[in-house]
């Protein structure tokens, strides 16, 4: 019988300095080597290719894909089309996984068989690696996503028979849940592994990234769109915030939309220097959450021809 052959692919966009950490566990530090670490660069423009370069002379299992800048959905699929292997890990390039990861990941497909199941590893957010303690490695993960593209396997034949990621979902968001929809419909299975472990390095929360947690969440409300003309089902609309209880929840939250970044700014600012960096990063999401409900009605008018 063939041996099953194991593709871990990378997926990075101008993350240099992650993408090189994430690279060493996977080159350096695993018990078992993949067959292949294939990294899909699109199109980084921060010395990305050169830092490719320089390791693929150094470690044979690595290979390099670079394509113009697309979004994460195309250059999934490019490691669905240029991977070597049989089943295909996907890693994002701000995770950095511990030793047992690749052994882990691949005894779920080897006890599985011809079964109908792909696997899930455990990821934890942290906010630099350097405080990471890789002797006390935590077996919970928080979520519960059914296929999650940050640390997942699964095999190479059943992606494409579900057609592959969509790409159009182009901006941020929803991209990989929208295949988990399908591969539940199609009746495959999740087997969660706790020992395919990886740390999601989730810089701290400061005011100043307020700008551009405020376009992560518009586009997520445009991208929920998409998600919701594909599946319009009960738990997609739970997913997406798509409800009156939700709409209701931010009115009340954000005072009619009157709260905002600006208006919070101050106090998350006060909350940071007293050390209560948590806190200020769970506040201001719930202020952040009104434009990604925003742009997801709006999107939604857009769809059905109603005025904006």
């Amino acid at each position: 019988m063939k041996a099953v052959t194991f593709s871990v692919v990378v997926t990075t966009y101008n993350r240099v300095t992650l993408l090189e950490a994430c690279l060493e566990r996977l080159l350096l530090h695993q018990v078992r080597l993949p067959d292949e670490v294939l990294v899909v660069d699109d199109g980084s423009t921060d010395g990305t290719a050169e830092l490719l370069e320089r390791l693929a002379a150094i470690h044979p299992v690595l290979r390099c894909v670079r394509q113009d800048n697309a979004g994460r959905a195309v250059a999934r699929n490019t490691g669905i089309r240029e991977a070597r292997g049989d089943i295909l890990c996907y890693v994002d390039s701000d995770v950095l996984v511990v030793p047992g990861f690749v052994s882990a990941h691949r005894a779920v497909h080897e006890a599985a068989g011809p079964a109908r199941v792909f696997a899930q590893g455990f990821t934890r957010n942290v906010p630099d690696p350097r405080v990471i303690d890789w002797g006390r490695v935590p077996r919970t993960d928080p979520s519960r996503a059914f296929f999650d593209t940050k640390n997942v396997s699964v095999s190479r034949e059943i992606l494409q028979a579900l057609g592959g990621f969509d790409t159009g979902f182009v901006e941020y968001g929803w991209e990989d849940l929208e295949m988990g929809v399908r591969l539940k419909g199609a009746r495959y299975r999740m087997v969660r592994s706790p020992a395919a472990f990886g740390f999601h390095i989730q810089p701290a929360f400061s005011v100043e990234s307020l700008p551009r947690l405020r376009r992560i969440e518009e586009e997520r409300g445009r991208m929920a769109a998409r998600f919701l003309d594909k599946h319009p089902t009960l738990d997609v609309r739970l997913m997406t915030q798509d409800t009156v209880l939700h709409r209701l929840l931010d009115r009340i939250v954000t005072l009619g939309g009157r709260l905002d970044e600006h208006r919070v700014a101050p106090h998350l600012e006060r909350l940071v220097a007293s050390g209560h960096v948590e806190l200020a990063a769970q506040l201001a999401q719930l202020v952040l959450n009104q434009y990604n409900l925003r742009e997801l009605a709006k999107a939604r008018r857009a769809r059905s021809g109603a005025p904006a």
